[in-house]
């Protein structure tokens, strides 16, 4: 009978050891603490399971919707927007293996908070509006105006998906937040195959050459650059994607290199085809080198200071040549510093020639210039090559030597301007050594006018004299 106290007993025991104990729910707790309807809420659910099993969770309410899963410890609840006044009973059940748990929790919700967005929708990469585009906020929508503006007001605060959708256009898809009482700002751009371009071609210089890291770029309708902009590669191709239809400006730039300098230029294109191509000339010009002369063969050197290419040599050109007692202000004479004869050919040989070229009265040197190179005005070319260099500008323009008395400058400029000296009215060579003057094709007051650099002072100084005079040409290249 003993025997059989003890293994009821034991039985009982083990009985009452393999008893499962239900889970207990300790607190559920709610954020924010804001109850305004349409506010989406995180919902904790803090339990104990004395067994130590495995718990599984279940959320249902009676209104509004879980965005995620509702098997989880923590979960987001999405009041409804309309639920002012109303009051939503939230259950969490949970549950292990054999048993389950479940607590409601109520939350009563207050008049929504609300906020607004407004923006505008333009071309990618443009500022070129996109009306008639749909914009949808939740359960809100607006459509763009003419300018590409929109605006949405009283949108329940939260995290939301903006989509902005137009017919044959690509789809903004954003998340954005509303803030209570606040104003979100949103630019979206989109684009549509069916009513852009897509442009392409090379831009070459005018020998045909092409030009590698060349900058084309659309221009907005104000004028500023677009952010479709393309660079060419080593065959100076280029392509420009998705140009909206209608009159749009090319601006076309390279940067200057050590020896050629690009000119930028724009062109007017009336964008109608879904594709285009567009083969482009910029004009290359050389900052620094040599040309022939061909009439005399004679070659010279030249530099680009400022806008304006320079010839750094005097002009040396010589078609006969005349004593310094002969003159004239209306026919052409030329002079060759010291020489007194009439033979061309002895002219050359003579040192100053080589040294100073040719001086001329102010008829020959308006047509002394080889083609495609004139005789700069004084009030625009000459002066603009005073300004660009600035202050000291003649000692920068002069040579380093060659004058007298160590009045000569650094020559920083290139331009390298020597004493050639002047025949004077009185037909006498004069001022060789000490000063530079060079004729400029300007006018003062009916009298020709011209520019002296002298030796020792550093300023470039104007003057207007008798045709008679004979000086110094240097030649400004067409553009």
């Amino acid at each position: 009978m003993k025997k059989l106290t003890y293994f009821l007993i034991l039985y009982i025991i083990c009985v009452s050891c393999d008893k499962n104990h239900a889970p207990l729910i300790v607190d559920i707790s709610c954020n924010p603490e804001n109850r305004s309807a349409g506010t989406q809420f995180t919902l904790t659910v803090a339990a104990t399971d004395e067994d130590g099993d495995k718990l599984v969770y279940r959320w249902t309410a009676d209104g509004g919707e879980f965005p995620d899963s509702v098997n989880q410890v923590q979960v987001k609840w999405k009041s409804p927007a309309d639920g002012s006044g109303k009051t939503y009973t939230i259950k969490v059940v949970v549950a292990d293996a054999e048993s389950e748990a479940s607590r409601e929790f109520q939350i009563l919700l207050g008049a929504p908070q609300l906020g607004n967005l407004v923006g505008q929708v333009n071309y990618t990469n443009f500022k070129i509006p996109v009306d008639q585009a749909t914009v949808t906020v939740g359960d809100k929508s607006s459509t763009t105006d003419t300018y590409g503006h929109f605006s949405i007001s009283g949108i329940v605060v939260g995290d939301y998906d903006l989509k902005i959708t137009k017919p044959a256009y690509t789809i903004f898809d954003s998340k954005i937040k509303i803030t209570a009482n606040g104003t979100l700002q949103v630019n979206a751009e989109i684009t549509s195959v069916n009513f852009t371009t897509k442009l392409y071609g090379t831009i070459a210089d005018q020998d045909g050459l092409p030009l590698e890291n060349a900058t084309a770029v659309v221009l907005n309708p104000d004028g500023t650059d677009s952010n479709l902009k393309a660079t060419t590669n080593a065959a100076g191709f280029y392509k420009l994607w998705y140009i909206p239809f209608g009159e749009r400006t090319i601006s076309v730039k390279k940067a200057t290199t050590e020896v050629n300098f690009y000119v930028a230029f724009r062109q007017v294109l009336n964008c109608q085809e879904i594709e285009t191509q567009l083969d482009l000339e910029m004009t290359r010009l050389a900052l620094s080198g040599t040309f022939t002369d061909t009439r005399d063969n004679h070659t010279y050197p030249f530099k680009m200071i400022g806008d304006l290419t320079w010839m750094t040599e005097n002009l040396a050109y010589l078609p006969e040549v005349n004593p310094s007692s002969k003159g004239s202000g209306q026919d052409a004479f030329y002079y060759v510093y010291g020489y007194q004869g009439t033979d061309p050919l002895a002219a050359k040989e003579t040192d100053n020639y080589k040294t100073y070229g040719v001086l001329y009265n102010w008829p020959a040197a308006n047509k002394a210039c080889p083609s495609g190179w004139h005789l700069p005005a004084g009030d625009l070319e000459w002066d603009a090559l005073i300004k660009t260099l600035g202050p000291s500008a003649a000692t920068k323009m002069k040579s380093s030597i060659g004058w007298a008395e160590h009045g000569g400058g650094n020559n920083s400029s290139g331009f390298s301007a020597i004493p050639g000296g002047e025949v004077k009215s009185n037909g006498t060579f004069a001022e060789m050594d000490y000063n530079a003057y060079f004729w400029t094709s300007s006018i003062i007051s009916g009298i020709s006018s011209y520019k002296v650099l002298a030796y020792g002072l550093s300023d470039v100084y104007s003057y207007s004299g008798d045709n008679r005079l004979a000086f110094s040409v240097r030649c400004v290249k067409n553009h």
